[in-house]
């Protein structure tokens, strides 16, 4: 994978494997699996859609009865347009090149941080590095979950260079 900003210094040249293309396509879908189809008691979607008021039960639901439709809507449109991208039928050379521009960009890396979340609930990642962590969950999660964090982190410097 390469990522490298476009020409015009606006958004992001994604250079991906059609493996990897094939890979976010995926896991777009399993994203979207999540959103439409997880049970309300899903770790994951607990990470996804957090309460707004853990202490407040009462105005935690009200707080979702008025927002969890356009905040999964807005999720599995972004799940969407990585699914739109990345599933392309004619690929040169085994390779893919998206070009985004900066807003696309950030409703990308929105996607990738939700694919995370739902990756690390599946591993058992709890912060970053943490050492309870079980390593013994799925590998080929885990590794997909490390990769989003590199095509995240890539994609920032990219977008943000001066914070990164």
């Amino acid at each position: 994978m390469i990522v490298a900003g476009r020409s015009g210094g606006e958004g992001v040249r994604l250079v991906l494997e059609s493996e990897e293309a094939m890979l976010l396509s995926e896991l777009a879908d399993q994203v979207d699996s999540v959103l439409l189809l997880g049970e309300v008691d899903d770790p994951a979607l607990g990470r996804l859609l957090p309460s707004a008021y853990p202490d407040d039960h009462a105005a935690s639901q009200e707080f979702e009865r008025y927002t969890r439709d356009s905040l999964v809507d807005g999720k599995r449109q972004a799940a969407q347009r990585v699914r739109d991208a990345t599933s392309v039928d004619d690929v040169e050379g085994g390779v893919v090149q998206i070009e985004l521009d900066e807003a696309e960009a950030w409703g990308w890396l929105t996607f990738l941080t939700d694919l995370r979340l739902i990756l690390a609930e599946r591993v058992g990642v709890v912060e970053e590095g943490e050492a309870d962590a079980d390593e013994t969950r799925d590998d080929y999660l885990r590794a997909a979950y490390e990769w989003a964090g590199f095509v995240q982190g890539s994609m920032l410097e990219v977008l943000d260079p001066i914070s990164s």
